[in-house]
């Protein structure tokens, strides 16, 4: 009768675990069915999440590009740098752009087993995008104030001249206040003074309150080059050609540089032979950018269509005879026949500032009649060559 039991109980048990596995494999078909019933809306799921993902990264991509529009505009403005956290930001957009394409290209390659993992990672990626397009609004700005260093003063000598310098210098600074004057020319002979007095002018214009931020002097190379003073200009304004040699795309970049500046004023000293500014790449229209050059020749002045010509002039007798005197530095009173000869060497030198200067302190402390003589004899041969 046990032995029956037992029996019994066996068969029983067997019959339960045969009916639990055949219990298992049920719900592992209905999981299945479900999962069938289900995969399109989990694949439209991903489809869509990629789709919002991609639509929030046009966003984000429209905000860099105005961000990068807005610092290159202001790339020149003066005493401005971009702030590093906006640096660090353009760079994090970037990685997450890269991290997107890479996100892309997995799910269009199809892989339903991975889909899974795709749609979490695409919606890590959703909130990323958005919390770098909350911090692309900067409330604060783009830039800071840049620490300003004034550019270095150029080494004069006091004008000579008296009125006439005076006179010249205030027709210059009239031409600066004047916004219908864009190209000014400053003409006369060898020595009589171009070049100091835009030396002051310079000074002047990186030293005081005058409404001009960017200021640059150039000394023009002969013979003229314009590959040379393409250069030259460059260098003073901080453009690199790098190995750019086309003379027509170095002018546009410098166009573009010098056109952004705000105020500038140009200052080309001993240009010889006339050229086109825009062949260059100096903006002359109005409101861009003053052009300033010296010029022995008022042709070279008409040549570049200077909307005020100004001759500088030599000194007047009198003037000249002061600054001989001047620099001359006598400590007792000439002897009357050098003092003859002294007034007829001033007069040789044509009221020119450089040769009266020249002269004076070549004969200083001179008490020989002979050297005198010899030095009338230099500057009549002088004055002969400047006539020719």
């Amino acid at each position: 009768m046990g032995m029956e039991f037992l029996a019994i109980l066996a068969v029983c048990s067997m019959q339960k675990q045969f009916l639990e596995k055949v219990w298992e494999k049920i719900e592992l078909l209905m999981n299945i069915w479900t999962f069938i019933r289900e995969c399109p809306e989990l694949l439209n799921s991903l489809d869509k999440k990629t789709e919002s993902l991609e639509q929030k990264l046009d966003a984000l991509r429209s905000l860099e590009e105005d961000i990068n529009t807005e610092l290159e505009s202001a790339k020149f403005l003066p005493h401005k740098k971009r702030k590093r956290e906006v640096e660090v930001w353009l760079r994090n957009v970037q990685r997450k752009k890269i991290d997107i394409q890479s996100i892309k290209q997995e799910v269009g390659k199809g892989k339903h087993f991975l889909r899974p993992w795709l749609e979490s990672h695409v919606e890590k990626n959703i909130k990323e995008v958005e919390e770098l397009h909350e911090q692309g609004k900067f409330p604060q700005g783009l830039l800071l104030d840049a620490h300003y260093t004034s550019r270095e003063a150029l080494l004069t000598t006091p004008l000579v001249g008296g009125i006439s310098t005076k006179r010249t210098m205030k027709r210059i600074w009239e031409c600066f206040t004047d916004v219908k004057v864009s190209i000014i020319g400053i003409y006369g002979v060898e020595g009589v003074g171009k070049t100091a007095i835009l030396m002051h002018i310079y000074n002047q214009l990186i030293e005081s309150t005058c409404p001009f931020y960017h200021v640059y002097w150039i000394t023009v190379s002969q013979p003229l080059s314009i590959f040379k003073l393409q250069n030259d200009i460059a260098k003073e304004v901080g453009l690199d050609f790098l190995d750019e040699k086309d003379i027509r795309k170095r002018a546009a970049k410098l166009f573009k540089a010098l056109k952004r500046r705000e105020r500038t004023v140009l200052i080309l000293d001993d240009v010889w032979k006339h050229f086109l500014p825009e062949e260059v790449g100096i903006p002359n229209k109005v409101n861009e950018c003053k052009l300033i050059l010296s010029t022995r020749s008022v042709d070279v002045c008409r040549k570049m269509n200077c909307r005020e010509t100004i001759k500088v002039e030599p000194l007047s007798d009198e003037e000249a005879e002061k600054l001989f005197m001047e620099k001359l530095g006598l400590c007792k009173p000439l002897a009357p026949a050098i003092e003859e000869i002294a007034k007829l060497i001033i007069r040789q030198c044509g009221g020119l500032p450089i040769w009266i200067i020249e002269m004076a302190q070549r004969m200083r402390e001179v008490d020989d009649i002979s050297e005198w003589r010899n030095a009338l004899t230099e500057a009549r041969e002088f004055r002969r060559e400047l006539n020719d």
